[in-house]
């Protein structure tokens, strides 16, 4: 696209993640990805979030696509009051970017390790 379009991107992207709750989405998503051992910084994550054609690394990809997995999913519970099992199927379309759907295999466990439940 043109200077322009690209401008106007980038300061609509710098519009919608400036609100406070997209700060708190974005800190939760570069958090959680970081249990996952996906490491990234602030600085590399707005580079992404603003000049993702020219500046992006594949942590800061993915805790981008994280947090605006998280910022559809609320829009969704606030659209719709609730939040169905097809509305968890297509957040993680989104997130996987494919739609493998729900694990058929059986053997994992979540197990809380304090509680061992």
């Amino acid at each position: 696209g043109s200077c322009v379009e690209l401008s106007t991107r980038r300061t609509k992207l710098l519009i919608d993640f400036g609100t406070p709750l997209s700060t708190l989405t974005l800190q939760e998503a570069k958090d959680s990805s970081a249990i996952e051992n996906i490491i990234t910084t602030h600085d590399d994550l707005y580079k992404t979030i603003i000049f993702e054609e020219m500046y992006a690394n594949p942590a800061s990809k993915e805790v981008r696509n994280y947090a605006l997995v998280l910022t559809h999913g609320f829009e969704l519970v606030r659209k719709n009051k609730f939040l169905s099992s097809n509305h968890i199927l297509k957040i993680q379309e989104i997130l996987e970017q494919n739609d493998a759907g729900y694990r058929k295999q059986t053997g994992t466990t979540l197990i809380n390790l304090a509680t061992d439940e």
